[in-house]
């Protein structure tokens, strides 16, 4: 029995008019059947074991540099070895770089497995929620395929992103919001706030969680926001707080370097980490963006070509959903909440980033979120047939993103590489260098960006004093576009190439090299 098998068929009683009249009862019938867990477990994983080694550009730049600082407490030792990136809250990283650098080196396939884990719990979240806004059986599984096989869903199954595990965190959260048991809201909250404090840009859907928790509470209202408020910060606290402390110890900023404005850290550097690359260019794609991605064009909400229907139909049904309204349709609770939480999910995520990755958590309800408005308007022995329609052209016409595999008989590096001497301080220049980094790093070392480094700074006095301790130095570097900056800062310090570089063979990044440096003064 496949994954299909969560969707326990529910009693025509729950129905009227196409419509799901007692949500609560149904739950009661779905959520206790945590036997089928282990089976979405194992799709995930074999489908990830499919999709090969991730290879992505954010791993190789900060994805295992971050847990492998974290482990080795370079914070404070190393500046900017990963970009700004790198002082990321590396907590939902740790697992996977256990698994790929320390636990499994050589068992490529045995991490895969393990790293569509989390897909394997999404498939199993959104089984669970679409009975309970989608009337019928085959309607709610053909809703939850839907949004399962989106572009980007897909595409991230195996990979660092975090996307989908964050996704994981905000869907739970909502699925124990729709049981509107005592102390919902709280539970929700703890696992929401947890799942901000793995991926920041979770919190796009604080406003629209929470506006669901208020719809679904019978009384109480105010109580019930004020709760899950709180829960959220306290899951905030518990996932990030321990990162954050860190971060304001060294640099007197808990989000170093992000919101220089607001912690006035003498630390900061000019970086501005807001990637405004995806919003919308002009005002059709302010209003309809969805359609302007059916294209199949890069860098318009992604870096590489995508073409996805969903989003779109999913647009359409949100205009026949505003006419139901208008037309004063008597709405059930949960279906209006899910439909808050849609529309103002997309909203903030438009307003605020427009990159589709993050987008997930609309992308995976997409079905069953249009499934629940045509249960408003269409009978419901027609709806199964349409979704499954549906689902089948949009299989058809989607065109997913491809961030980078590489086959189980290859290495990110290939080792050896080459041996820092005692107490080495290697400059960088380039990126993605990041991945490196676990290879070839000493306990005595010590990596400082070149980029980010700016004159007159105090991490740039701090460089100048060690430095004058006549360190080994070097320079690492992956085939910088311009030259030029690096070798006026490398003057600037006082220091030239001496000797020949030494390549760092890799899979992924061909033109790393590490080049010895001597003082000139």
């Amino acid at each position: 029995m496949g994954c299909g098998g969560l969707l326990a068929k529910p009693r025509e009683e729950h129905y009227q008019g196409g419509m799901l009249q007692n949500p609560q009862r149904q739950a009661t019938q779905i959520l206790p059947r945590w036997t089928h867990l282990p089976i979405c477990l194992a799709f995930g994983a074999i489908l990830s074991l499919i999709d090969r080694t991730d290879a992505n550009w954010d791993l190789q730049n900060y994805h295992l540099y971050g847990p492998f600082a974290l482990l080795n407490g370079r914070l404070g030792r190393d500046f900017f070895a990963a970009g700004y990136q790198g002082y990321f809250n590396p907590l939902a990283d740790v697992p996977y770089f256990l698994a790929k650098c320390v636990f499994l080196p050589g068992s490529p396939r045995a991490v895969a497995l393990l790293a569509g884990l989390p897909y394997g719990i999404l498939v199993y979240i959104v089984l669970r929620l679409a009975p309970l806004f989608v009337p019928g059986y085959w309607a709610a599984f053909f809703a939850a395929l839907f949004g399962l096989t989106g572009a980007t869903t897909l595409s991230e199954v195996g990979t660092t992103y975090d996307d989908i595990l964050f996704t994981d965190f905000v869907l739970l959260a909502m699925l124990v919001l729709m049981q509107q048991r005592r102390g919902a809201e709280a539970l929700a909250g703890l696992l929401y706030g947890f799942g901000v404090a793995l991926k920041l840009t979770a919190g796009l859907y604080a406003l629209p969680l929470a506006g669901m928790a208020v719809i679904l509470a019978a009384e109480h209202k105010p109580m019930r926001l004020v709760l899950f408020s709180a829960a959220s910060g306290l899951g905030f606290a518990a996932g990030y707080g321990w990162w954050g402390w860190q971060l304001w110890v060294h640099y007197a900023n808990p989000f170093y370097p992000m919101f220089g404005g607001l912690f006035h850290s003498l630390w900061a550097v000019p970086v501005n980490p807001r990637d405004a690359r995806f919003f919308p260019k002009s005002l059709p794609q302010w209003l309809a963006y969805p359609f302007f991605w059916l294209q199949g064009r890069s860098y318009v909400v992604a870096e590489i070509r995508i073409r996805d229907p969903r989003f779109a139909l999913a647009y359409v049904a949100a205009l026949a959903g505003l006419w139901c309204i208008m037309r004063k349709r008597i709405l059930p609770r949960p279906v209006l909440a899910l439909w808050l939480f849609m529309v103002s999910g997309y909203l903030f995520w438009l307003f605020g980033f427009s990159i589709l990755r993050y987008a997930l958590p609309l992308e995976v309800l997409s079905g069953v979120f249009i499934a629940s408005v045509l249960g408003v308007l269409w009978p419901q022995r027609r709806l199964a047939w349409g979704l499954a329609s549906l689902a089948i052209f949009c299989l058809v016409v989607t065109k997913p993103m491809g961030w980078g595999r590489i086959g189980y008989g290859k290495a990110l590096v290939t080792v050896p590489v080459p041996t820092l001497p005692p107490q080495a301080l290697v400059l960088m220049s380039g990126r993605p260098v990041g991945f490196v980094l676990p290879y070839l790093a000493r306990p005595d070392s010590r990596f400082v960006s070149l980029e980010e480094l700016r004159a007159g700074t105090p991490e740039w006095r701090k460089l100048l004093e060690i430095l004058a301790q006549r360190p080994s130095a070097l320079l690492l570097m992956n085939s910088p576009g311009d030259a030029l900056p690096v070798a006026a800062k490398l003057v600037d310090l006082k220091l030239r190439l001496q000797g020949q570089c030494m390549p760092i063979r890799s899979t992924v990044q061909f033109g790393i090299e590490l080049c010895p440096l001597e003082p000139t003064f």
